[in-house]
């Protein structure tokens, strides 16, 4: 299970009083996901989605967690974040940057045809078009020097000529980074 922070509904019903969902119903920890601590949550007011960030800070969050709510706004099927009563999207759960979104009805496609990868560059643009007023700006957390930094700890676990292939395309995009050079 991709939970790594363990969080109980006993521990939510404090918690929880400072946003306006009611009281929660029942908890579950959602087994797939690589990064964070997500749960399903049910209060006397729906369904929604439980994240404990373990990655990213609170300082980093409020970026994607206002761009969320920017094309939710718009009419594009995103999560919806939900602010506690003094508006806030992000706030300490154990130590830890929590959020409550909305839960989307679905499931995944784990056999995605061709049908489905028009539908999913269809969305793309959509949500394109809906942030181009988003007003906020941060740079790219998973860029270039990301990719550098964790290449060695994935390189490992890569077949000779796939590692070999994630190494000439992030050399690659290090020189396209860089800029023209002249000689």
């Amino acid at each position: 299970m991709a939970v790594f922070t363990a969080v109980t509904l006993d521990e939510l019903t404090q918690w929880i009083e400072q946003f306006p969902l009611g009281q929660p119903v029942a908890l579950k920890g959602i087994a797939s996901g690589i990064e964070n601590s997500n749960f399903f949550l049910t209060t006397e007011r729906g369904e929604f989605v439980l994240t404990v960030f373990e990655n990213l800070d609170f300082d980093q969050l409020p970026f994607y967690l206002q761009l969320m709510r920017h094309l939710a706004e718009r009419g594009i099927p995103v999560p919806a974040p939900v602010g506690n009563r003094a508006g806030e999207l992000v706030v300490p759960l154990h130590g830890k940057p929590a959020a409550i979104v909305s839960k989307l009805d679905g499931s995944s496609q784990m056999d995605p045809q061709p049908v489905h990868c028009a539908e999913v560059g269809a969305m793309l643009a959509r949500m394109h078009l809906a942030a181009r007023d988003f007003p906020m700006q941060q740079p790219n957390l998973r860029g270039l020097a990301w990719w550098q930094d964790t290449m060695p700890q994935v390189l490992p676990h890569l077949a000779p000529e796939n590692a070999q292939l994630l190494q000439s395309e992030v050399a690659f995009q290090a020189d396209f980074a860089a800029g023209p050079t002249y000689a």
